[in-house]
């Protein structure tokens, strides 16, 4: 998983990492500790199996109790829609940071490059804390193969760290996507040797594409669709999520009645 050309906290990561690898198609890429797994990812898988269509999903485990794995592979062995796989994360590059959580809100994309590596085909990454109303594949069209990557955009916003929203993220097997993932990953790892107090997922990816539009020709970027991701509960959205604590209470009903209603 690791290649000489890997800086250290990389190489690190790679090796802090176990589990079973999807085995290509479309994924959806979600990370979670022990105690989102029971707050968030439940539901979230729940819902896309209620949906009744194959759907690969990974989950990247982060420092998960043996509670939580046992827990996960009794689930998987239930579902008959949902492909789960999942990886444990050591989480050996959190250790000199102040927040754990610092590091918890990049890990995802630390993983995106080995998937991809691994056969993946289009790997949607999210987070954890939404339920799937409809199939997200369908919001994408032929001319996202040909892009080194989505992002939610937000260029009015003041703040560099605004302009990037996390909650949605493709990338594809493409040569230029895989070679963007890759850029962000060692990015985050090698950030981390700063010790930041911030969260980094959404200022670096801003600056990568940035720089990247002025030093490659064949870069290219698109914002993700509008429809996928709606904190509002539309019912043509792909994902229903939170944004912000505040609103926890809200989701948490809303996530309910679609559960309920299935």
């Amino acid at each position: 998983m690791t290649s000489t050309q890997d800086p250290e906290e990389y190489s690190a990561f790679s090796q802090g990492i176990s589990g079973e690898m999807p085995n290509g198609g479309d994924v959806i890429l979600a990370a979670c500790n022990d105690n989102y797994y029971r707050l968030f990812a439940v539901d979230l898988i729940q819902s896309i199996e209620l949906l009744g269509i194959p759907q690969r999903l990974h989950l990247h485990l982060l420092e998960p109790s043996k509670a939580i794995l046992d827990e996960a592979t009794q689930l998987r062995a239930t579902l008959k829609h949902v492909q789960l796989t999942f990886t444990v994360d050591s989480c050996v590059l959190a250790d000199r940071l102040a927040y754990r959580t610092v590091y918890y809100t990049a890990a995802r994309f630390l993983l995106a490059p080995i998937l991809l590596n691994e056969g993946v085909e289009r790997l949607l990454i999210i987070d954890v804390d939404a339920v799937m109303n409809k199939s997200p594949w369908q919001f994408f069209s032929d001319k996202a193969a040909f892009r080194s990557g989505g992002f939610i955009f937000r260029p009015e916003k003041r703040k560099h760290w605004y302009r990037v929203l996390a909650s949605a993220v493709f990338f594809n097997n493409s040569g230029g996507s895989v070679r963007l993932a890759e850029t962000l990953a060692r990015s985050l790892a090698r950030t981390f040797r700063y010790k930041p107090k911030y969260h980094i997922d959404q200022i670096l990816p801003y600056y990568i594409c940035s720089l990247a539009r002025r030093r490659f020709w064949d870069f290219s970027t698109f914002d993700i669709p509008e429809g996928l991701m709606s904190y509002s509960y539309e019912s043509g959205a792909a994902f229903w999520t939170v944004k912000g604590k505040s609103n926890i209470d809200q989701f948490v009903n809303e996530r309910d009645k679609l559960l309920s209603a299935s």
